[in-house]
């Protein structure tokens, strides 16, 4: 009997998006990949003058293109992969932010701590001091003053510096054939376009600090930073190093960029809501597409799968695939029964690690082993 904004009666399947949780390791190192991509952007766009335009390129990745009309206004309409709430622009002076937000599936998270923040007031009832104020008392429970900054920035780090996934590869002579082979086919039919197997940290990107310099109003400590190595091999389980040239690489298999990746209206895998459009407009009920790159690593011990959770296994999502994705999709169906099964039996490896395991590739038993792979 409810109505929503839009006057229209509410149901199960128009009133909200069924989203399905993605495991957070390794999430420490996404968000420091997030805040370097958003200062490359962001210094490409100051360097845009009246009349031009640049393209907006980080580590590899092209997010389109960023103009600026000849009364200084700027056209956001070639820029690609960056969710809207980053795109707005009030004036010549208020230029597009450009902020990498890679938590959430549709984009709408900057960081760690604002997801946090998020977390403990929609699913637990519990305001954050930083958002809400000292003495507070938002939702009327009774209780002020429940999550302090300290305590934000407590579980924040925890939540950052949570173990880094790797690979479990059987020692098994048809197993290890057929992950070699479904490496190669993953990267032929196009999957590692936006899968990208690994991204680059700068020579300081494995220092965490705590908050986030892009964090918005509401969620950000007055204290000072707190910084934590990523690489620490005091930290639980396995961390990534540095390469020679003091890169790190970080093999999270995404490109951080929103992806429309449905048919269109009548996909059953749009959702009724657009979470980065204005509560209640046209926008907002038009529905949502549009998502952020899937981070593989982990995927084989992270069921279910696709944004909704709908999906059992890893080849139903695969073949899910359509708009952006399409010719990848198709690719995918040119290849024989024994290849696709390759590319599945590849991602199958890629897993959270059981605990205490420091090496980046072990077997079925936990022990380290060698492996030569495509990437």
């Amino acid at each position: 009997g409810e109505l929503a904004e839009d006057g229209r009666p509410t149901t199960l399947q128009t009133i909200g998006n069924s989203r399905n949780t993605l495991g957070m390791f390794g999430a420490g190192y996404i968000e420091m990949l997030a805040r370097e991509i958003t200062q490359d952007l962001q210094e490409i766009r100051d360097g845009i003058e009246p009349g031009s335009n640049a393209n907006l390129v980080s580590k590899g990745i092209s997010y389109g293109t960023l103009s600026r009309n000849s009364d200084g206004t700027w056209d956001t309409s070639t820029v690609e992969g960056i969710p809207k709430p980053s795109l707005s622009s009030a004036d010549p002076e208020t230029p597009p932010s450009l902020i990498i937000r890679p938590f959430h599936q549709s984009g709408s998270v900057i960081s760690l701590r604002q997801f946090t923040v998020n977390a403990y007031n929609h699913h637990h009832g519990i305001q954050a001091t930083e958002r809400f104020g000292e003495n507070a008392d938002p939702d009327g429970d009774g209780f002020t003053n429940e999550l302090t900054e300290a305590d934000v920035t407590a579980v924040t780090l925890y939540q950052a510096t949570l173990p880094v996934p790797g690979r479990v590869i059987p020692r098994n002579k048809a197993v290890e054939k057929a992950v070699h082979l479904g490496e190669r086919k993953f990267k032929q039919v196009g999957c590692s376009g936006c899968h990208i197997p690994a991204l680059p940290l700068n020579e300081s990107g494995n220092i965490y600090s705590e908050p986030n310099p892009y964090n918005p109003l509401g969620t950000n400590s007055t204290a000072d930073p707190i910084y934590v190595d990523l690489n620490d091999s005091k930290l639980p389980g396995h961390r990534l190093q540095k390469d020679q040239e003091g890169i790190v690489w970080v093999p999270a298999f995404t490109d951080l960029k929103l992806h429309d990746i449905t048919s269109g209206l009548d996909d059953p895998n749009r959702e009724p809501l657009d979470m980065n459009e204005p509560a209640g407009s046209d926008e907002f009920f038009a529905g949502n597409g549009k998502f952020i790159t899937r981070k593989l690593w982990g995927i084989a011990n992270e069921p279910p799968y696709f944004h909704h959770g709908m999906y059992t296994t890893i080849r139903e999502a695969i073949e899910a695939h359509r708009g952006e994705a399409l010719s990848s999709y198709q690719e995918w169906l040119a290849l024989s029964s024994y290849e696709r099964d390759c590319i599945v039996e590849f991602l199958k490896t890629l897993q959270v690690l059981p605990p205490n395991l420091k090496h980046a590739y072990v077997d079925g038993s936990g022990y380290p082993r060698g492996w030569t792979g495509e990437y």
